[in-house]
């Protein structure tokens, strides 16, 4: 049988950084895995950001991985995967807005009963915006209290007091699951080892959370840096996330912000191959009108984009 292991947690808090450290070395990397990573958006962009360009890889960019309107999919790649005998462990990154029901019917049932074995639900928690966000955000809080282990990242970015009290919350929410505290995704295998999955039985969410929604933006236009950076400014209260490259006068590079901390890197070229643009980013955000956001952005350059989520609407898009 294959393990399964799922990678869940909210928006930016290094998942995919995760992914990569467990790719890097020890049984999960020695096992050829497949990857299924899944986004909300429509602009397969931690996709381009794995490291192990040899893996098989799966992606589903049309919503959430525990949303029925991905099933399809979802049962398309396990097939795939268990028809190859090629590989004995599964890694499956959720996007951050995943609400955590079990997916072990998946696994056990039809006709992959036998290949599969769910290892452990692992929930990432961002160490310097958790609190941020659960307090509004029920996908955030979810995705903790059904975790089999959890592992408190970004803990260089905050003091003693600050992670000590963090645990304690988190263990109130879900406690007897063990808890690592790390940084930059690093889990120790001997953390691994001792997390077993509790079986949980709940209906599959028929949409995304209320008031959240994701656009995904390309074009081929020299993008306004003072423009695309003001916008930000204007609607930080509204974006969750973006992530992807932006072509400024000055040169492309890959932005990314979390929890209104926007940063900047150098471009992920793999990215600009696939959407074969010189712009390509998404915009996850919540409480503001879609319309709305979308021509701010559109603003920031000369015509119309090439949007990407405009041919065909899934449910959760």
């Amino acid at each position: 049988m294959m393990d399964v292991w799922i990678l869940g947690g909210y928006l930016g808090a290094g998942k995919t950084t995760t992914l990569n450290e467990l790719l890097c070395g020890g049984p999960i990397a020695q096992a050829n895995p497949a990857l299924i990573i899944n986004e909300f958006g429509q602009i397969g962009v931690d996709g381009a950001l794995v490291q192990r360009r040899e893996l098989a890889r799966f992606e589903i960019n049309k919503g959430s991985l525990f949303c029925v309107c991905t099933k399809t999919d979802f049962l398309k790649a396990l097939s795939e995967i268990a028809g190859s005998g090629t590989h004995k462990a599964v890694l499956i990154e959720a996007t951050g807005i995943a609400e955590p029901v079990d997916i072990e019917n998946f696994l056990t049932e039809g006709p992959y009963a036998g290949y599969f074995c769910l290892r452990g639900n692992l929930c990432i928690v961002d160490a310097a915006h958790f609190t941020q966000v659960a307090a509004y955000l029920r996908p955030a809080v979810s995705q903790v209290c059904w975790a089999d282990a959890i592992i408190i990242n970004k803990c260089d970015l905050v003091d003693a007091q600050q992670l000590k009290m963090l645990r304690t919350i988190l263990e109130t929410m879900n406690p007897n699951v063990p808890v690592m505290e790390t940084a930059f995704g690093k889990i120790e295998q001997s953390f691994l080892d001792r997390i077993t999955h509790r079986s949980r039985r709940e209906n599959l969410v028929s949409c995304a959370p209320e008031q959240l929604f994701a656009i995904s933006f390309s074009t081929n236009q020299v993008v306004s840096e003072e423009k695309f950076f003001g916008v930000l400014e204007k609607l930080k209260s509204s974006i969750l996330r973006l992530k992807g490259n932006v072509a400024f006068d000055s040169g492309r590079v890959f932005v990314e912000v979390v929890c209104q901390s926007v940063q900047r890197r150098p471009e992920v070229g793999e990215l600009s191959l696939q959407n074969k643009a010189g712009t390509a980013f998404t915009v996850i955000a919540w409480n503001t009108d879609k319309e709305y956001l979308r021509r701010q952005f559109e603003q920031c350059w000369s015509s119309m984009p090439l949007k990407i989520d405009n041919v065909k609407r899934e449910c959760c898009s």
